[in-house]
């Protein structure tokens, strides 16, 4: 395999001889401790929930650049406080290289980093890591909005005051950024240095090899066919082509089965049955169209299940329509 095409292939337990033990290369692993150095690729896309997405199998390539970080330490609710370094550039065998080249920025906190998806990997371990000699945990501060300064495992209180002139002098305030995030950061940092990284290009270029987002309503949307379902943040929406079904049902009971007419027989329903938090529901249909929407991922969920069946069901759907003719 030449240089050029050569990749990371699912890495593999490596001993690195050490002054200071054994030091493992390549670990792709969620069990992560403090002190673990971890590679930083930059050249995967950032506009995805990477969470989502499983890298697991993604084949890093070895002549690409990367940044390296250090896991300083696991905190509450699953958020790690990590160091970024100056060094980039292709894995070292060794991490001095990246250790002695000091931080390219001031600590941070990242959300869930080293989940199974492989996005972020270690590259080495050290169990002689000490974070207050080896990270200065001591120093390591950051601001609250409401009063306070975190540092080193101590919470200050601090007057408006302190707190602007702690800011002025350079203290962050304490966020939780996410992986593609940091990402982002590190080549804003790098374009300012003068490098030129091609990101866009790059990430162009490989597009066909990233994995693709997983559709966790694959099943769902099996399920209710012919009706549509789609996922917003905070907004889900049940659709149907007015027209393509019962429309015989509709004419014997003189209606037209337009959108308005589906959502007349779904209101009708939800009386019915009783759902829990009908109230939940919003119409937005329209003449070719039966459209509703819930910010409830779960209720509409149920109720898409439960509505198919009925409408599925032409006798019992027809029954449905006589109740709502004969309804004042």
């Amino acid at each position: 395999m030449d240089e050029q095409n050569e990749e990371i292939k699912d890495p593999e337990v490596k001993v690195i001889p050490y002054d200071m033990g054994g030091l493992i290369v390549g670990k792709r692993t969620t069990e992560v401790n403090s002190g673990d150095i971890f590679m930083i690729p930059l050249f995967l896309p950032s506009n995805d929930d990477d969470y989502t997405l499983d890298y697991s199998k993604y084949k890093f390539h070895l002549n690409d650049i990367y940044a390296f970080g250090r896991l300083i330490e696991i905190q509450a609710g699953n958020v790690d406080l990590i160091e970024v370094f100056s060094y980039i550039g292709q894995i070292p065998e060794n991490p001095d290289i990246i250790i002695q080249s000091g931080r390219m920025f001031a600590p941070e906190h990242i959300g869930h980093p080293f989940s199974k998806n492989g996005r972020w990997r270690t590259v080495f371990s050290n169990p002689y890591y000490d974070m207050w000699r080896d990270s200065d945990y001591e120093n390591i501060s950051f601001l609250s909005s409401v009063g306070h300064m975190w540092k080193g495992k101590e919470t200050l209180k601090i007057t408006k005051k302190q707190c602007i002139v702690l800011e002025e002098a350079g203290i962050p305030y304490w966020i939780m950024h996410s992986r593609t995030d940091m990402e982002v950061e590190i080549r804003l940092v790098l374009e300012e240095q003068g490098v030129e990284l091609n990101y866009e290009q790059i990430v162009n270029e490989r597009k066909s090899e990233f994995p693709r987002p997983r559709d966790v309503d694959k099943k769902l949307k099996e399920m209710i066919v012919p009706f549509r379902w789609m996922s917003e943040p905070g907004r889900y929406t049940l659709s149907l082509d007015a027209g393509l079904l019962n429309g015989d049902c509709f004419a014997r009971n003189n209606m037209l089965g337009n959108g308005y007419d589906w959502e007349k027989v779904a209101s009708m329903y939800i009386e019915q049955q009783g759902i829990e938090f009908g109230e939940k529901f919003y119409f937005d249909c329209e003449a070719d169209t039966f459209s509703m929407t819930s910010p409830s991922k779960r209720i509409l969920k149920e109720f898409a299940v439960s509505f198919r069946k009925l409408v599925m069901d032409t006798k019992a759907f027809e029954e449905l329509l006589i109740q709502l003719s004969l309804k004042p």
